[in-house]
Order: C-alpha cells, then sequence, then structure tokens
C-alpha cells in the first residue's frame, strides 16, 4: 500500500493508505477468467494447510473513540482510533471517506483511547524509556501518573508461518504475539524494571523501604497485580521525611 501526505484540519500532515493498484485487480481478475474457461482446478497443498494470520497487531481490533494530544499544545477530541503496537503509530478513521490515516508521530504528545470493555480511557504518553543511547521515543501507557509513574511498554512480534508441505507439522499461520514490560519511573527519573511482586516492587522503592513494606503489610497488598502497585505508588508519593 502507497502511504500519501495528507493535511489533517490544516495543521496535521498524515499518511494515508491508498487503495490497492489497479493492476493488480485487472490481474486477479484475468486469473479467476482463465480458471473458469480451462476447466482445470489446481490445489495447492501449502495454500490449503496455511490458516492465515492469528491475532492483530492493535491494541483494539476495532474503532474506538479517542483524543489526541499534540506537541504544539493543541488537540483534537472525539474522534475514531485505532493503536497500532507493531508499527507504533496512532491511525485515525476519516468518516468522510472510511480510509485509515496516520497522524505523524512526531507530533503527537499523547493520546487516549476508550477501553469499552472497563469503560474508562487509556492514556499514552510518547516517552524515551532509554534517554542518551539514541534511541526512539515510543508510546507508553501510563497507569499511574503522579511524582512517580507507574508505566508498561507494549510490544507485538511477527512470526510467519513456517510449514513447507502437506506433512510439515510445523506453524500452519501467521501470528501476532503480545510482550508488554511494566516500569517505574521514579521522581528522580531513575527508571526501573518491574514485575508484579513484592520483592520486585520493594526492591524498585528501597529508598523508602521501610515505610512502603510497613504499608503493604498493612492494607494487606498481594502486588500481583497493578491496582495494587497503584496504591503502593500513591502512598510512596505522599511520603514527606
Amino acid at each position: 500500500m502507497k502511504r500519501i501526505i495528507l493535511s489533517f484540519l490544516l495543521i496535521i500532515p498524515v499518511i494515508s493508505f491508498a487503495q490497492r493498484d489497479k493492476s493488480m485487480v485487472s490481474t486477479e481478475e484475468n486469473l479467476q477468467n482463465i480458471s473458469r474457461s480451462s476447466g482445470v482446478v489446481i490445489i495447492t497443498n501449502m495454500d490449503e494447510l496455511y490458516e492465515g494470520i492469528k491475532g492483530t497487531p492493535y491494541l483494539f481490533p476495532a474503532w474506538r473513540q479517542g483524543n489526541i494530544y499534540l506537541k504544539d499544545s493543541s488537540y483534537i477530541k472525539n474522534i475514531k482510533i485505532k493503536y497500532n503496537i507493531y508499527t507504533d503509530d496512532v491511525l485515525y478513521l476519516n468518516t468522510g471517506s472510511g480510509d485509515s490515516l496516520i497522524i505523524g508521530r512526531s507530533l503527537i504528545n499523547a493520546f487516549e483511547i476508550l477501553d469499552d470493555s472497563a469503560g474508562d480511557t487509556i492514556l499514552f504518553k510518547d516517552m524515551n524509556l532509554k534517554p542518551g543511547n539514541n534511541s526512539k521515543s515510543k508510546f507508553i501507557k501510563v497507569l499511574y501518573d503522579g511524582k512517580s509513574k507507574f508505566l508498561i511498554k507494549y510490544n507485538k512480534f511477527f512470526i510467519k508461518a513456517d510449514y513447507k508441505g502437506a506433512y510439515n507439522a510445523g506453524r500452519k499461520y501467521d501470528e501476532y504475539t503480545d510482550n508488554y514490560q511494566y516500569y517505574i519511573l521514579k521522581d528522580n527519573n531513575e527508571l526501573n524494571k518491574v514485575k508484579l511482586n513484592k520483592k520486585s516492587v520493594i526492591k524498585v522503592l528501597s529508598d523508602k523501604k521501610n515505610k512502603v513494606k510497613s504499608f503493604i503489610d498493612i492494607q494487606g497488598l498481594a502486588l500481583n497485580n497493578e491496582n495494587d502497585i497503584i496504591s503502593v505508588l500513591e502512598y510512596y508519593d505522599s511520603i514527606t521525611d
């Protein structure tokens, strides 16, 4: 698919996915006509075994309501968007033409997307998790946004089908697989990977270890879920001495 530069609200350069190339359409039609007139049916074992693509490159496969906040402090609200985790792009739906358009990611500071199942909006910010290493910024989900921050980086990997014949037991489908990593960003800009367990969280918050551990015990928190860790970080940020 070709990408073409469009303008959105006169300020936003976007890239459009074009329709299929016309030559491809005519080629497919010619092939169909030939197969009908010849009376020959060709069966390819590879094609019969191939089961398509499993999974999705998107956070949510369907369009969701969302808001986009730009780096020039302007914003666009209440549009239909998708987040492509695999390419790290934000798309919006042109309701007039039905086209899927990509907003230039260098313009985006943050975006929100509605999680229909939970009834909440999910916030993603443009962040660099490895500043100073010539790494590019990524869209990072913000679970808690206080003095410290609780973050999650989603990743998608594309695995190709690897079968080689009718009797091969390899993978018969392409697949998008999910991967993610949690982080705690402390108020001194120290970034730490963290797991959903007590040992990992207490280690990251070791500068206030005794008070944090006491809070966890009193509240009876297992720290095996996101909400427990958010509660701990809220308390951690409230400690003044």
